[in-house]
């Protein structure tokens, strides 16, 4: 009941942001880095549970299935942009991620309190599609753009677990490494272009001794490296996710879960043309219902999220796949 199923989702309404941004400026004839880095990690994409202790050890195996829409975008004041300066702007954004996941659980170890360790590689596969109306600059016609591939690699190399009667803790370090295609000015990016680094700390508590009921709060805080190809370095964000979830049979889970990221350091470099005291933010909120189809072995999840409060970010609707394997790869045999 308490596996471990942590992911880290590539910021897709990033990459889709640059597309638009390279679509946009293209008609314009001026390739530019985009001023829209909201970086490489999404709040409420994980499940209430996923960092919960996994009270087992062996490897696990995690496919994640996200499809996004958006028609919209909000700019720094919160407000629903209709233009881009002079330029009437219509959008209407796809977007869909494979990830698979690969999740090593060590046995419990023999100092530091009897934690166990977690080793967490994330590849991805991404697609993204949009259509860019802009008025009299394009005749009326809708500019299509889009790109797919396989995108970034996140890495967890360092994670420690720790269980209580009524509390789990778990807490380590991640990174994105930018090993997707990404050039600026392009419209077929599937990277982000730059190294994130998160560092993040899973509270729980379980108000009874069946812990049926999971809740969590979970900060983390993530930074980053310069572009690839240009003198840009995107601010710093703090992100604050919680949520709960509730077993109503042994097999049946239902939850309900938020989460909210606020960029808190500006952007930087000697390539950045737009106002660094603008900073981005975005709050989402989203329910699920999962089923163990073989007890503690095949889990299957469905979830749809929606974000709001946004600020230089697009508005997305998020329905999620989930499915979980466990496995006896890598048990210690007693």
């Amino acid at each position: 009941m308490h596996v471990i199923q942590n992911i880290v989702i590539r910021k897709v309404l990033t990459l889709i942001a640059c597309i638009l941004f390279a679509t946009t400026v293209a008609a314009q004839g001026v390739p530019e880095v985009s001023p829209v880095l909201a970086g490489g990690y999404l709040p409420g994409i994980l499940g209430v549970r996923d960092y919960a202790n996994p009270g087992s050890d062996g490897l696990f195996f995690l496919d994640y299935n996200l499809f996004l829409n958006s028609d919209s975008f909000y700019d720094r004041e919160g407000n629903r942009a209709n233009s881009l300066g002079s330029i009437p702007l219509d959008v209407d954004i796809s977007g869909y991620i494979n990830s698979l996941m690969l999740v090593y659980a060590s046995p419990k170890l023999d100092f530091l309190g009897n934690p166990q360790y977690l080793f967490i590689a994330s590849p991805n596969y991404t697609t993204a599609n949009l259509g860019v109306g802009l008025g009299e600059l394009t005749s009326g016609n809708t500019i299509k753009g889009g790109a797919s591939g396989f995108g970034d690699l996140t890495i967890a190399p360092l994670m420690l677990s720790w269980t209580k009667e009524k509390f789990d803790l778990t807490a380590g370090y991640m990174f994105i490494a930018p090993t997707g295609r990404y050039e600026t000015g392009e419209n077929d990016n599937v990277g982000i272009g730059y190294w994130s680094h998160i560092v993040q700390s899973a509270i729980y508590f379980y108000p009874s001794p069946q812990r049926a009921t999971a809740i969590l709060v979970m900060p983390s805080y993530e930074w980053h490296g310069y572009l690839k190809d240009a003198d840009v370095r995107p601010g710093s964000r703090f992100i604050l996710e919680y949520g709960i979830s509730q077993y109503i049979s042994e097999r049946l889970e239902i939850s309900i879960q938020g989460g909210h990221a606020w960029q808190v350091g500006e952007d930087s470099g000697a390539d950045v043309y737009w106002d660094t005291s603008v900073k981005d933010q975005m709050s989402i909120v989203g329910g699920g219902i999962g089923y163990w189809l073989k007890p503690n072995r095949f889990y299957v999840n469905a979830k749809y999220s929606t974000t709001y409060n946004n600020q230089q970010h697009f508005k997305a609707n998020i329905f999620q796949i989930e499915l979980l394997l466990t496995t006896e790869l890598l048990k210690r045999k007693d």
